[in-house]
């Protein structure tokens, strides 16, 4: 079982999206940004961490938005989705092929990994 936390990080109402590299799995799907938990390590520790590595930013990690379960043939993820703001600093593609800040609305308009479908579709229906 692999443990993934993930952001939903949002600014000025915006939520910021991330586009997988070609090549890796899932490539070219877009995704909300974080990474596999570490041993020892809780969600909220690996966000900022992950966050830090790929995007080049620190972030205030907030409360858990969703826990869900997905299951990909060659393995299953529990995700931690979390709130996130971003206090100073603008975020940097440093892993991704891209990044992109989108109104909750517009999450639609974007094929996502199949794991992050739920989670963009829960947004566009609830709002932020």
């Amino acid at each position: 079982m692999t443990k993934v936390a993930a952001a939903i990080l949002v600014r000025n109402g915006r939520i910021l999206i991330c586009r997988r590299p070609e090549g890796k799995s899932q490539g070219g799907l877009w995704e909300f940004p974080g990474g596999k938990l570490e041993p020892g390590e809780t969600p909220e520790i690996c966000l900022a961490r992950e966050l830090y590595e790929e995007l080049g930013i620190r972030v205030s990690v907030g409360a858990v938005y969703a826990v869900t379960r997905f299951a990909y043939p060659e393995r299953t993820i529990d995700f931690t989705f979390l709130c996130c703001s971003l206090p100073e600093g603008e975020p940097l593609p440093l892993e991704h092929s891209s990044i992109c800040w989108v109104q909750p609305h517009e999450l639609k308009d974007y094929v996502f990994c199949p794991a992050d479908v739920e989670i963009a579709g829960r947004i566009q229906k609830e709002g932020l």
